[in-house]
């Protein structure tokens, strides 16, 4: 027994060593990937479209004197027009998959190849939720100076959804009276951000693989069928809807539809059914590119 102690001792402190060289790992590569140029085309863009579609709320709340919630990014983020332009912002954002620039072949001797794949791929979950998260920060901001610090939906939505003030003003986006009452604010952001994280994630790591197991170009293009999707769920037969739905992930982020009917069919899949998707294609996906990078040769590029 005492010959086995140094043993486990050696094994106790190279795990500790690859623990902290994967978390310093996972830093450096979170933080590189949040200050670059790609990031910060991507919060312009989503930036000026989220300006553009807050701009007739604050509008409305100073005329009728009525401030607004905060709430309203699951609304935004339910029509059509701004979730394609968010998902085009998203695909390019990971267009750059698999992250092979000649800087990374230095990361890849220094950590090993499954550290480097696990680093990615924690990465790519991160900046899902974080991009999310700053989504909404920013729609909340717009707001600062006409909002209504309430947990509730609060006056203003619930007349903008009862009337016409919504047309009047020429909004680009409804808000939903039935989804007000089957869910709290905070219940619907929560899973605005939960869907939302994942859903990007998984086409972040759906490029990824693509991008190992083929080319680049194939899976940007592949990425964008599945945002373009989201427009044959609209405009199929409302008896149809539901069942294309199920095959359309992005669509799953317009959650102010989740439990909404249309011509007594339900417009989206079941919450439980989406997560169990969206947490079985990450996990495969994360799979497939460990197995690819155990083996691949690798192909740098020049840094664009």
């Amino acid at each position: 027994m005492a010959a086995l102690w140094p043993c486990r001792h050696a094994a106790a402190e190279k795990e500790d060593v690859n623990r902290m060289l994967y978390v310093r790992f996972f830093r450096q590569t979170l933080i590189e990937r949040i200050f670059s140029s790609r990031t910060y085309s991507l919060i312009l863009l989503h930036g000026f479209t989220l300006y553009l579609y807050m701009r007739p709320v604050i509008r409305v709340s100073k005329d009728m004197g009525c401030g607004a919630a905060l709430w309203a990014f699951p609304f935004l983020l339910s029509n059509i027009f701004f979730l394609l332009i968010f998902m085009v912002g998203i695909v390019y954002y990971f267009s750059d998959v698999p992250f092979m620039q000649n800087k990374n072949m230095y990361q890849v001797i220094r950590t090993g190849r499954m550290m480097w794949a696990a680093g990615q791929i924690s990465a790519i979950l991160a900046q899902a939720f974080l991009l999310m998260a700053a989504n909404i920060a920013f729609s909340m901001l717009l707001l600062v100076g006409t909002c209504e610090y309430t947990l509730d939906w609060g006056k203003l939505y619930h007349t903008l959804a009862l009337t016409g003030g919504a047309e009047t003003y020429r909004f680009l986006f409804a808000f939903s009276y039935e989804t007000m009452q089957m869910f709290s604010p905070l219940e619907l952001l929560g899973l605005t951000v939960l869907i939302g994280t994942l859903v990007i994630s998984f086409i972040g790591l759906f490029m990824f693989t693509v991008s190992l197991y083929i080319n680049r170009n194939v899976a940007v293009t592949l990425a964008f069928l599945m945002v373009i999707m989201i427009y044959l769920v609209e405009n199929i037969h409302p008896l149809l809807r539901r069942w294309s739905a199920m095959f359309a992930p992005v669509n799953w982020m317009r959650v102010t539809q989740i439990g909404m009917k249309l011509h007594d069919s339900f417009m989206q899949p079941s919450v439980s059914y989406m997560l169990a998707v969206l947490i079985a294609g990450i996990t495969a996906c994360a799979g497939l590119i460990c197995i690819k990078i155990k083996r691949t040769e690798f192909q740098w590029y020049k840094e664009e």
